[in-house]
């Protein structure tokens, strides 16, 4: 870059917003994801109804953003701090608000990224997931909203290193399809299920068969292209699972639970 560069000069970086709050009388704050330094904060100023943002602050939309070098500079040098987003243009805002289930699920993807992924880590890998995830609550029927959150958490899972093992039971390491019964019980400490032969006392922590197949393929596939077989009493005992072993797995989840989660089911309690 020149050294004559005006304070302006770097090139516009995509984002989208996580979630944003007020600060002194007239600026906001945003958390935001991009691919180039994950999950950071920005502070507009003059942000609150401010043409230079106009809707590029709202929740879920993906806009370009225009920073202040300096401040990225000094945020690089601390690994944590606010940078200054000097303007923004709107690219894509999801229309998740013309649906209680979407918007609920959204906000359980936001309240996910927010509270479970290192700040300043960047990541293409997650920020297209979390971009075909927006895109297929969207696209999808709100009923499959929850399938949608479940599939998101389990890849996130991935990210992170800390991913349920689906394939086989914990103890006879019999594949799904050569136990018997149409559910299994679920190790929350292990991370993974065992079959009814292998069990030796009954548990409150059940997952069917059905839910675990859509688990599996939620792992291996796009996000947008997974074709989920399970009712929403499936995916319900599957989410209860994913955030169980979440708080279990990943640290600061366990004191701090993913409240988006009561709405979300909330929103969807009638099986469809």
């Amino acid at each position: 870059m020149s050294t004559s560069a005006a304070p302006n000069a770097l090139a516009p970086e995509l984002c989208y917003v996580l979630k944003t709050f007020a600060y002194r009388e007239r600026d906001l704050i945003a958390v935001l994801l991009s691919e180039k330094r994950g999950k950071f904060s920005a502070v507009a100023r003059n942000g609150v109804q401010s043409r230079r943002f106009g809707g590029s602050l709202d929740l879920f939309s993906c806009s370009e953003f225009q920073f202040d070098p300096k401040t990225i500079r000094i945020a690089e040098m601390n690994e944590e701090g606010l940078v200054q987003a000097l303007s923004a243009q709107v690219k894509h805002a999801p229309t998740l608000g013309s649906s209680f289930e979407r918007l609920s699920a959204g906000s359980a993807l936001n309240e996910l990224i927010l509270k479970a992924v290192p700040a300043q880590r960047a990541s293409s890998d997650l920020f297209k997931l979390y971009s075909n995830a927006l895109f297929a609550l969207q696209e999808r029927d709100p009923a499959q909203s929850i399938m949608i959150v479940n599939a998101f958490i389990l890849k996130v899972t991935q990210w992170l290193g800390v991913q349920p093992q689906l394939t086989r039971c914990l103890h006879c390491e019999k594949a799904l399809n050569e136990v018997s019964g149409d559910d299994v019980a679920a190790m929350i400490d292990k991370g993974a299920w065992i079959c009814r032969d292998c069990l030796s006392e009954r548990t409150p922590n059940r997952l069917t068969k059905t839910a675990i197949l859509d688990a599996y393929h939620s792992m291996l596939h796009p996000i947008r292209r997974i074709e989920f077989a399970g009712t929403y009493a499936d995916h319900d005992g599957l989410l209860d699972f994913l955030e169980k072993h979440m708080q279990y797995f990943v640290p600061g989840l366990d004191r701090t639970p993913l409240g988006s989660l009561k709405f979300l089911r909330e929103s969807l309690q009638s099986p469809f």
